[in-house]
């Protein structure tokens, strides 16, 4: 079995945080099908991400940092990025 089985219902164009062998993972699935897989734990001050289908972006909700779907900054107040993660 593949290890991205769990992930085939991702439609193209959406993200979700999902569990993946025991670690919370920020996966989106672009439109042209590629898997992006990013730690969900903001850089700032720890919380958890969630998907922002209207930007797509990755969204802290408790100080409003703002991720692209590569992890990297679009708003602040996080100044690093989201690490990539290999699934």
């Amino acid at each position: 079995m593949e290890k991205v089985d769990f992930l085939k219902g991702l439609q193209p164009g959406t993200g979700e945080v999902v569990k993946f062998e025991g670690k919370k993972v920020a996966a989106y699935r672009d439109d042209a099908g590629t898997l992006h897989t990013l730690s969900p734990t903001c850089t700032h001050a720890g919380c958890i991400v969630s998907w922002n289908g209207e930007e797509k972006s990755w969204d802290c909700p408790c100080h409003g940092a703002r991720y692209d779907i590569n992890g990297e900054v679009i708003t602040g107040p996080a100044t690093k990025g989201l690490a990539k993660i290999d699934v």
